[in-house]
């Protein structure tokens, strides 16, 4: 066991050293690279115009040299002057940006140049505006008579997709299908015949109502139309026979009476209205005692 630790010990120790001195390397050929450098003192103070005729300009149109301290670095971590990536698919020149105000986003100028152009600036003219020829009317008319006989043949083509009962337009035969198989659907055609069947039966119980109470009302005026005719032959029976006056006012009070009675009989309701004799049983005060109805 300790065999192995102080083996272990010796690796880890190799790897640090062998490390440590890549470092070492690697920080020693920066010295002397940037050792190559010409360098002014901090506290240099130039007296005379710069003189610009050997300084390398930056530029994106001309190359970095080799003599280029971040070229160099590239070079020693193993850039071939090819793009970046597994595939090398990075790309090999930089991007352009451009004199622009450091404040606005990446394609902002853009934008703004292709909106202050020349051709740009004025705006688009409205239809009214425009003067319109006989060529572009005749166009116009063709286009919009296409676009109405489209429309025309869509909607008689949607006819088929369309559910009256629910007032529902469907555009797909499909999206149809599903709703005539749907619980609303169904719902409201089952809601439908139940209202047909109850309406049947009320309309046949109401005209049978109907045909029973025109039976009654006919029969009632039967019936008065038979009084009516009884009282005239009695009445006439009477005038004939009748020799006192006295009798004849007391005729005519009578008829008058049984007038009333007659048409109290044939319109009382059921619940109320006394019954009333026929007028040949209480004509004569003698002859009143032989009606059922008299107390």
């Amino acid at each position: 066991m300790e065999y192995r630790r102080t083996s272990g010990r010796q690796e880890t120790g190799g790897r640090d050293r062998r490390q440590s001195k890549r470092e070492q390397a690697y920080q020693d050929s920066l010295i002397e690279d940037l050792s190559q450098d010409f360098r002014l003192p901090i506290n240099h103070r130039p007296t005379e115009n710069v003189d610009l005729d050997n300084v390398e300009q930056a530029s994106l149109d001309t190359q970095i040299t080799s003599s280029n301290i971040g070229f160099k670095l590239l070079q020693k971590m193993g850039w071939k002057g090819k793009g970046l990536g597994k595939d090398e698919q990075g790309i090999i020149e930089p991007i352009k940006s451009g004199i622009r105000d450091p404040r606005l986003g990446i394609g902002k100028q853009e934008e703004d140049d292709f909106f202050t152009a020349e051709e740009n600036i004025q705006r688009k003219k409205l239809d009214v505006e425009l003067e319109e020829t006989e060529e572009h009317v005749k166009k116009r008319e063709v286009l919009a008579e296409r676009e109405q006989k489209i429309q025309t043949e869509v909607q008689e083509i949607r006819k088929v997709f369309y559910c009256d009962l629910c007032n529902k337009q469907y555009k797909l035969a499909m999206e149809f299908e599903a709703h005539l198989s749907s619980y609303d659907h169904n719902h409201r055609k089952r809601f439908k015949q139940m209202k047909e069947m109850h309406g049947s039966s009320s309309r046949d119980d109401r005209q049978k109502r109907e045909q029973q109470r025109q039976e009654r009302e006919m029969a009632k005026f039967a019936q008065i139309a038979d009084a009516q005719k009884q009282q005239r032959l009695q009445l006439q029976q009477e005038s004939g026979s009748a020799t006192v006056p006295s009798e004849s006012k007391t005729a005519t009070a009578l008829t008058d009476q049984e007038q009333r009675n007659t048409l109290k009989f044939g319109f009382s309701s059921k619940g109320s209205g006394s019954k009333v004799c026929p007028p040949s049983v209480y004509r004569t005060g003698k002859e009143t005692s032989n009606c059922p109805y008299s107390t």
